[in-house]
């Protein structure tokens, strides 16, 4: 049987076919289920370029890219004359970059699962007190719009998923601040994929829509005591079902 000989860096580099194929995303995650099956620690030292290119079987401009990318989030630190070197992660990173990495197919923690629902619980208290204070006609009009459209999917027995992150952030609109705007987004980016899984389940979808109408009312009627009240509830709620899905 002949042997199948592996493809040069040149030839890899030379077709871009690996790189663009396999798309920076894919390098990025290859990457870093290498790292996590070898169990580098912080501080510990990457292989070079070449062999990360030979193990994930793409060319190194891809490999090169991808490394660029995990420099940026904080995951790993480029040291001149030196390499690569793994960061402290849980320390150094930002959240964005948590965000980042599930945008590119990464899967959390169920620790990362509930400290990130336990931090944005706040958060949402935060935003309904604000939104209680700051809305306007038009604010209101927007979650009407949005509470329609989630009973028309709901009647139609669709995925509220998309619906319900409109709401939420019709919500943080209504604050009027753009920097709590911006934080609560990257929450719900982190979440989009796991509220596909949750709305899955019809009785989940139509417990969020009563409590997304009743915080409709409470900020309608500028009633922060029970809309804060009602969207820890609400959080809980979902905190819940992953603890049961996930474990604690």
């Amino acid at each position: 049987m002949p042997i199948q000989r592996e493809p040069t860096d040149e030839s890899r580099e030379t077709s871009g076919s690996s790189s663009t194929n396999t798309g920076t995303g894919s390098v990025i995650a290859g990457i870093l289920a290498y790292l996590q099956d070898r169990r580098l620690q912080p501080g510990d030292r990457l292989p070079s370029e070449r062999d990360l290119a030979e193990r994930l079987a793409v060319g190194r401009n891809a490999v090169r890219e991808a490394l660029a990318t995990l420099v940026t989030l904080r995951i790993v630190e480029s040291r001149p004359n030196s390499g690569i070197y793994l960061r402290h992660v849980a320390r150094e990173s930002s959240f964005e970059a948590l965000v980042m990495l599930t945008d590119m197919g990464g899967t959390p923690t169920p620790t990362e699962v509930a400290e990130t629902m336990e931090v944005r619980a706040h958060l949402e208290v935060l935003a309904v007190g604000l939104a209680c204070k700051r809305r306007t006609d038009t604010d209101l009009e927007r979650m009407e719009a949005v509470l329609r459209q989630t009973r028309e999917v709901l009647a139609e027995g669709g995925n509220i998923a998309v619906a319900d992150t409109e709401f939420h952030i019709a919500l943080a609109d209504a604050t009027h601040n753009a920097v709590l705007v911006r934080v609560l987004n990257a929450f719900y980016r982190f979440t989009g994929r796991r509220r596909e899984v949750m709305f899955e389940d019809a009785a989940q979808g139509k417990a969020s829509l009563r409590d997304h109408q009743r915080l409709y009312d409470h900020i309608r009627n500028r009633d922060p005591a029970k809309g804060q009240l009602l969207i820890l509830r609400h959080m809980n709620r979902a905190r819940s079902y992953w603890s049961a899905v996930l474990g604690d």
